[in-house]
């Protein structure tokens, strides 16, 4: 057998070429676990991006949310306040209305009695004025119905007068004396008290006239049942002779 000599540059090339060959082969597993690595830290990175971007946008959305409940809330308090206000206005502006016919009619009032006491034809200290709404009633005894033809004539010259309701009575007796007319003014106070102290009259809005004992009630009252009671209380009071009944029930 022959024996093959081998030259040391061939032993080197095929030493490399085996180094070579062993460490390619020794690369390959590590490559892959690599590119495993990576993949996994690409996944993992872009499910991070996923949970990232649902998380922004909920709270895009709670944000957005929160944001229109109050922009609701600040609307709805807007315009309950929008409403009160209205409403507070509507209030005001009727009660200044009813202030302001209120006034007028006491203005009213008092020009008709000045008028009548400055005229000499009329005997007015008798004579009960009361306005509503322009409205003036006139109610009391005078001592002829001549007297009474110029009161109403005098009465609607008055500015601010709409019409003139005539109730005034002309006296039995034109020559009454002043225990008389004592006597009839104890009656009208008498009369008044009794209606001030009773649950059902009401005692203010009723003008009491009395003359020789007879009591003319007027005024405006709620119903039918007050003015009964209002002539069944004046009559049961000393002194009167008789009631004569003028009382209004408002209209609703």
């Amino acid at each position: 057998m022959k024996n093959l000599k081998f030259s040391p540059s061939i032993i080197a090339v095929v030493l490399s070429s085996v180094l070579a060959g062993g460490s390619a082969y020794a690369a390959d597993p590590a490559d892959e676990h690599t590119s495993m690595m990576a993949t996994d830290v690409e996944n993992a990175a872009e499910r991070t991006g996923d949970k990232l971007d649902n998380a922004a946008d909920k709270a895009g959305n709670a944000i957005e949310n929160t944001a229109n409940k109050a922009g609701n809330a600040v609307e709805n308090t807007a315009d309950k306040a929008g409403n009160l206000a209205e409403r507070t206005g509507d209030k005001a502006e009727r009660a200044a209305e009813k202030t302001g016919d209120f006034m007028d009619d006491s203005l009213i009032t008092t020009k008709v009695k000045a008028e009548l006491l400055d005229h000499d034809a009329i005997d007015s200290e008798d004579i009960s004025v009361e306005t509503e709404k322009g409205v003036v009633t006139l109610s009391g005894f005078v001592a002829s119905q001549e007297q009474i033809k110029h009161a109403v004539t005098e009465t609607g010259k008055v500015a601010g007068v709409v019409s003139v309701n005539d109730k005034l009575n002309v006296t039995d007796n034109a020559d009454q004396s002043l225990k008389e007319y004592a006597d009839d003014a104890m009656v009208t106070s008498a009369v008044k008290a009794k209606f001030l102290a009773d649950d059902v009259v009401p005692g203010l809005s009723v003008s009491v006239e009395t003359q020789d004992g007879v009591v003319q009630l007027t005024g405006e009252v709620e119903n039918q049942a007050q003015a009964t009671q209002a002539e069944n209380v004046a009559k049961g009071v000393d002194g009167v002779v008789s009631v004569k009944n003028d009382l209004t029930i408002k209209q609703s």
